[in-house]
């Protein structure tokens, strides 16, 4: 995979945001570097430009809290990551990235050699200094992008939002946890069946690992607790979503009595990233 730290997309012009994050790790950089994020190919806008070699991954952003698009589009950038050297205790490495469209979906265009263990959609300001959201990682499976040719595109896929009022207010949540899970990072996600209708009564478990907190719909006694007392499985009513604070990377399962069944996906948290593990059931 040719290491660019953010690659120009030729699907648009130069955008308006005309600002390279300041997390970008600068380890990254080549002298190749651009100086600008690309405008994503948004709509059927023409924009006069030759379409880029690469295939491209789009959708919707979707806020945690809401379940509905950005508040404000505008100020968010869309980012294509390599995780694989997070494996070995490193960043993810950008791959492409563009501005999120002013209606809240998103296009990364010119992607190549997608890494076998997938691949994440992360959102994030376009300016770090003046933050809004967590920036957030949302997988993408090898299986739906590796036969991708030049000018073909994986469409129609959702990426989750945390903005970073509500990531405070998840942290203030986390009643066994010590560290500031903002900062450190949290793995959320949600729990469904072959249908994808969400699964209440499930629980996760990994090997001597995270902690899991499961969110309920009456925050009243706290967003993960009912009467006081933890809360240990999902809840349908509220998208079966539950969360670990600095989630290390481990093989996570996920279990309803055997109602369900769900593969085993390796997977953890990102220092400053809301990182989403989706369990889809099998049978």
């Amino acid at each position: 995979m040719k290491h660019m730290s953010i690659l120009l997309l030729a699907t648009g012009c130069l955008g308006t945001r005309d600002v390279v994050p300041d997390w970008l790790d600068e380890a990254q950089s080549t002298d190749e570097s651009v100086e600008a994020i690309a405008k994503a190919k948004c709509g059927d806008e023409d924009t006069g430009i030759e379409a880029a070699t690469g295939f491209a991954v789009s959708g919707t952003i979707e806020e945690l809290a809401t379940g509905e698009g950005p508040i404000d589009p505008t100020i968010l950038c869309a980012y294509a990551l390599d995780p694989t050297p997070v494996l070995s205790g490193g960043e993810p490495t950008v791959m492409a990235a563009s501005e999120v469209c002013d209606n809240g979906d998103y296009y990364v265009g010119g992607l190549s050699n997608p890494p076998s263990i997938g691949m994440f959609i992360s959102i994030a300001d376009c300016d770090a200094s003046a933050q809004t959201v967590m920036k957030s990682a949302t997988g993408v499976d090898f299986d739906d992008v590796k036969d991708l040719s030049d000018g073909e595109e994986f469409s129609g896929h959702t990426v989750y939002l945390v903005t970073l009022e509500y990531g405070n207010v998840i942290n203030d949540n986390f009643s066994d946890y010590d560290g500031d899970a903002v900062t450190a990072g949290f793995m959320a996600g949600f729990v469904m069946d072959v249908d994808d209708a969400y699964v209440g009564g499930a629980s996760l478990s990994c090997t001597g690992c995270a902690d899991f907190y499961y969110l309920d719909g009456d925050t009243d006694d706290g967003m993960f607790a009912t009467g006081g007392t933890r809360n240990s499985a999902t809840d349908e009513t509220v998208r079966a979503v539950f969360f670990a604070p600095g989630a290390p990377i481990f093989t996570y399962k996920a279990n309803d009595g055997g109602a369900h069944t769900w593969d085993p996906q390796l997977f953890g948290s990102l220092p400053g990233y809301a990182s989403f593990l989706l369990f889809s059931a099998i049978n």
